[in-house]
């Protein structure tokens, strides 16, 4: 298991620092140190490479203790990349040069340098990672490689990007590959083009859709082939250590305006695919997002990984800095519990941005484990304390996986698309999906994100939340159909399948071939004129806020309406197909959780659920309220492992599950405090009582046969 912290962005720390720091970071509790390789630090003239930095480093870990992992930013190019390569500048939707500078927060080359479509700039790029890769790989304490970090290229390119002809041939090459004929590529697309070289990418938002839609998948793919570039390049040097990557936020979060397209850093799954392991980086306090929202970025890498090593490869170690401003200071609690909720999600390394404060731009005299916000103090202490605990149980930690979902949540980047195309961002795709992951966490049911190019995990589920999900490609409803033939519950919002996957809008009825199949249609688009929609099942009612639109419903089946529009028009219905359920309603309900969470929408999502059987077996009872405990659980070898967290205030809890859940085991085992806890009976409940204080973590352990 890695504990590690980023040390090195060259030339910051000084050398002056170096074993004094590196000694105390061992005595934090830390067993790994990460380096950041940058190629135009490295490599300050062509074909001539400095590697004295980092040759001391690792060696002066060696000798204190501490692994490493070499991070290869060979996305910060050296300083004469366009000297040497005149014709190796990205172009940007406008037709200009985008003319490189050294980065806000990494001073020691250019960004966004050459195109990587050049093969040129290619060349010397695979010959940077190839020499740093046979220089390293016998190092004794090397623990692998992140070869990709936070996947960036077009940072500070200020405009879209790339509009080379070095890019655009590749499109094109891209193009002839998916619809084999230019004849083809006019029938889908609806054009008359009479040569490949006038096609051409979308220019900006909304001009058009089709062109560029079909431009940002291009990117998500050419993010992937960079990915599989890298990755290949090092493996061909070290055939032995894992090499890793990281995004800066899950793709799901992928919804961005300004100049980067959505998607264009990747699809995390395609990525993790090229990889040994994929991660990504999470800042809370800095980005404002809690604990849910955390949990919630940490299962996405977890979908995303399928069983890959999964890392927390950047979390925010003190107090954030954006240019002169102050941000919070990190407590040590708090950090503890994102330490926890990562490995209670499965993963197997948590490294810390960073040791020290920052030196340099805007991020100067922020984010240092050991820095000045006040706390420095109490989180090593804390760290200590978390170091022994992986030390001591590391082969536990190590081969433990969480139990399988019974939940998924459908992510089709194809929506995003739609979505970027029309707005310049993917927010009500985004937010909407983001609506259903957070009530499922709030809720403490485990769930599966299902890209929709990866659908085996599909029939392991017994539920499925397709939220905005206005396009649904064919080859997608294929496997929903049998879903739902062989039992499975789909959950659908408003228009679902009314787009296709070039954005070209379809008619209600016959030409939206999923759902006609399905025997639902909409009578189109109504302007929202409530603010609520009661909802009755089960018994039940709900109020849900709608967003966007509504549309009232049509089946041609026989259906259960569950709600009604101020007009009287069903709105939400529910119906049996083959031996599972569809539930269909006619507007958009995750986008307004996203903003403003309310407990109908929670209840709502727990009903549909608990009616197919997808509650986990464990639950978490009190007299206090339960919300601000997360907890995970999972297998390790012989053992059955539970980690549970406490944002809140001290509560007494019972924790109960099946029979079977427990095996033959009379008692818990609390790793923290070493304290026994006897299993009992409570309310023909079977299960244990704990006293949760606040802000804590506990993990628990027993056998499970």
């Amino acid at each position: 298991m890695i504990l590690g912290v980023q040390y090195y962005r060259p030339p910051f720390p000084e050398k002056k620092f170096w074993k004094e720091d590196l000694s105390k970071i061992r005595d934090s509790g830390f067993n790994t140190i990460q380096l950041w390789a940058c190629w135009g630090w490295i490599e300050p003239k062509m074909g001539i490479f400095k590697f004295d930095d980092y040759d001391e480093l690792i060696s002066e870990g060696e000798k204190k203790g501490l692994n490493v992992i070499i991070s290869t930013i060979a996305e910060i190019h050296p300083f004469w990349i366009h000297r040497i390569i005149p014709d190796s500048y990205m172009i940007d939707h406008m037709g200009n040069n985008v003319i490189s500078s050294l980065r806000i927060e990494c001073n020691v080359g250019l960004t966004p340098g050459g195109c990587t479509d050049h093969l040129k700039v290619q060349e010397l790029m695979e010959n940077f990672l190839k020499t740093i890769a046979k220089r390293y790989a016998g190092v004794k304490n090397l623990i692998g490689w992140d070869c990709w970090n936070e996947t960036r290229w077009a940072v500070q390119a200020d405009g879209y990007v790339c509009y080379c002809p070095n890019t655009l041939n590749l499109f094109r090459e891209w193009l002839k590959e998916n619809y084999e004929s230019l004849e083809n590529l006019n029938k889908a697309w609806k054009r008359r083009y009479s040569q490949w070289e006038d096609v051409f990418p979308g220019k900006l938002p909304a001009r058009p859709y089709t062109e560029m839609m079909e431009f940002l998948k291009f990117l998500t793919w050419r993010a992937t082939k960079h990915m599989k570039f890298r990755y290949e390049s090092i493996r061909s040097e070290d055939k032995e250590h894992i090499i890793t990557a990281h995004c800066g936020q899950p793709s799901i979060m992928s919804l961005e305006g300004g100049f980067e397209q959505t998607l264009c850093r990747g699809n995390d799954w395609f990525l993790a695919d090229q990889l040994d392991g994929f991660g990504s980086s999470h800042f809370p306090l800095w980005g404002r997002f809690d604990e849910s929202i955390l949990g919630v970025r940490i299962e996405a890498i977890r979908s995303a990984t399928r069983g890959k090593v999964m890392w927390v490869s950047e979390l925010q170690g003190g107090s954030a800095r954006n240019g002169h401003m102050v941000d919070l200071s990190v407590p040590a609690d708090l950090q503890q519990r994102w330490i926890w909720n990562g490995y209670g999600r499965g993963a197997k390394a948590v490294i810390f941005w960073c040791w020290r404060d920052e030196v340099f731009g805007r991020e100067s005299s922020g984010f240092g484990i050991a820095g000045n916000d006040g706390k420095a103090e109490e989180r090593i202490k804390a760290m200590k304390k978390t170091g022994k605990l992986l030390n001591k149980y590391n082969d536990l930690f190590q081969t433990y996986q969480p139990d399988n979902p019974k939940v998924g949540v459908l992510f089709e980047p194809d929506n995003y698309y739609l979505n970027w195309a029309s707005d310049g961002n993917s927010e009500l795709a985004g937010k909407n999906l983001l609506g259903y992951l957070l009530s499922l966490e709030n809720c403490n049911i485990p769930y599966e994100i299902v890209e929709s190019n990866h659908l085996d995990i599909l029939y392991k589920l017994k539920v499925l939340f397709m939220p905005w999900s206005l396009i649904i490609r064919p080859e997608v409803a294929v496997h929903l159909m049998k879903f739902l033939q062989s039992g499975g519950t789909i959950f659908c919002e408003g228009e679902t399948d009314s787009f296709t996957s070039l954005g070209f809008y379809r008619y209600p009825g016959e030409e939206r071939n999923f759902t006609w199949e399905l025997g639902i249609s909409d009578e189109g688009r109504r302007i929202i004129n409530q603010e609520e929609i009661a909802v009755f099942l089960k018994n039940k009612k709900f109020s849900l806020k709608p967003s966007g639109w509504l549309t009232p419903l049509v089946s041609k089946n026989s259906s259960f309406i569950l709600a009604r529009d101020i007009n009287n028009n069903p709105i939400f219905i529910s119906q049996n197909f083959g031996k599972g359920k569809v539930y269909m309603i006619g507007t958009f309900i995750g986008l307004p959780y996203y903003c403003s969470q309310y407990k109908d929408f929670e209840e709502l999502l727990f009903e549909v659920v608990k009616d197919c059987n997808g509650l986990p077996e464990l639950t978490v009872e009190s007299k206090e309220e339960t919300n601000t405990i997360k907890w995970q659980t999972g297998i390790s070898g012989k053992y059955r492992l539970l980690f549970l967290t406490n944002n809140g205030n001290e509560k007494s809890v019972f924790i109960s599950a099946s029979e079977k859940f427990w095996g033959n085991s009379s008692e818990i085992e609390d790793l923290c405090t070493n304290e026994k806890i006897p299993i009992e009976i409570k309310n023909n409940k079977k299960g244990f009582k704990k006293d949760i204080a606040q802000g804590i973590f506990s993990i628990f352990r027993w056998e499970k046969f």
